[in-house]
């Protein structure tokens, strides 16, 4: 088995040859090669692709593979909570090469009709399979997962992050836990894939009180990129 230090990669969005937000996707991919000990060569991107592209480097170099798009994007979605993967420390909340519990996870969301998974670990929401969980609460509070407890930084927030701010909402990390899940207002997954779905069952519990205007925000800064 290949451990975590053996790769590193980002996905990103493409369309007709044209890789959206790139420069951002290459700024993080470098940044966690860097705390996995991996020297990034040279990146040429090869024309014409199209789809979600994952770039991985390894010690063969640089691969590139490309997938459908597999969702409807900006989606009313309905999850599922799992206990999240666990690595040392250091390589918590990179994108390392050890990645196929992810991968195992979301093909079983998939195949049990849900349409993400939300990561758990020591009773609190850390990540999601493939997007980054926003929970707005009613006194205009977004909150994230603390970085320390090892969820993946994530392009799109960083996207849309100006957006949520100057439309007057305050950004806090902290603990996802139950008592801040259960009084969402809104509750938004921010990905490559997905776009900015809005998150409306989980564990079979309703989640938000049915607006979307943290959802709206973050679609309108993604643009059409993500149309």
């Amino acid at each position: 088995m290949e451990g975590p230090k053996s790769a590193v990669f980002t996905t990103v969005r493409a369309r007709d040859g044209h890789l959206f937000h790139l420069d951002m996707h290459l700024s993080r991919l470098a940044r966690h090669a860097a705390i996995l000990g991996i020297i990034v060569p040279e990146i040429v991107i090869p024309e014409g692709l199209d789809g979600l592209i994952n770039i991985n480097v390894n010690s063969n170099g640089v691969d590139f593979n490309s997938k459908p798009f597999y969702q409807e994007i900006h989606m009313d979605a309905e999850g599922i909570t799992v206990p999240a993967p666990r690595w040392s420390r250091k390589v918590m909340g990179t994108k390392h090469g050890d990645w196929d519990p992810y991968r195992e996870i979301t093909t079983e969301v998939l195949k049990n009709g849900a349409d993400v998974a939300l990561l758990v670990h020591d009773f609190c929401i850390i990540d999601g399979d493939r997007v980054m969980p926003l929970v707005l609460d009613h006194d205009g509070v977004v909150w994230i997962s603390d970085s320390t407890l090892g969820g993946v930084d994530s392009v799109t927030f960083e996207i849309c992050k100006s957006a949520i701010k100057d439309a007057g909402f305050v950004i806090s990390q902290g603990r996802l836990n139950e008592r801040i899940v259960a009084r969402a207002k809104e509750f938004i997954l921010l990905g490559t894939g997905m776009g900015a779905a809005r998150l409306t069952v989980l564990d079979d519990v309703d989640i938000g009180d049915g607006t979307n205007t943290l959802q709206q925000i973050c679609i309108s800064a993604l643009g059409e990129d993500w149309e």
